[in-house]
């Protein structure tokens, strides 16, 4: 185990952080249903529905491994690729138990609702002293 103060080398392209605590959850019915993981990584599988043209949309992730103080890293995973219409994420605010992410469209042009895109999340609480 790693004392408080020692970093993480990954030394070869072959080695990585490998994470075993990680879980998967699907958005019931739209972009703003919430969602329920208690894990510290995970995906979401977005609702398949498409999203208005420069529209964002906000949901919930109800996650009680995260702290206020968490920094919680998002990529997105999308399948939109039709004309190029992918969609983007953002991190809206953390609190104990949860957290805002926010979804946009930032093109002029619908997006499809063929591919339901994903959400990878990983959860990094602060050291407890």
């Amino acid at each position: 185990m790693l004392g408080l103060h020692q970093a993480v080398v990954i030394t070869t392209a072959a080695k990585g952080i490998v994470h075993t605590g990680s879980g998967t959850v699907t958005q019931a019915s739209n972009h703003a249903t919430g969602v329920t993981l208690d894990t510290t990584s995970g995906v979401i599988t977005l609702a398949a529905v498409a999203l208005a043209a420069t529209t964002n949309a906000q949901f919930v992730l109800t996650n009680s491994t995260i702290q206020a103080e968490a920094v919680i890293l998002l990529t997105m995973q999308d399948n939109n690729t039709t004309d190029n219409k992918q969609l983007a994420c953002a991190l809206v605010a953390v609190a104990d138990g949860s957290c805002t992410i926010s979804i946009v469209n930032p093109h002029s042009a619908t997006s499809t609702s063929e591919h339901a895109s994903k959400i990878h999340f990983l959860v990094i609480n602060p050291a407890i002293s």
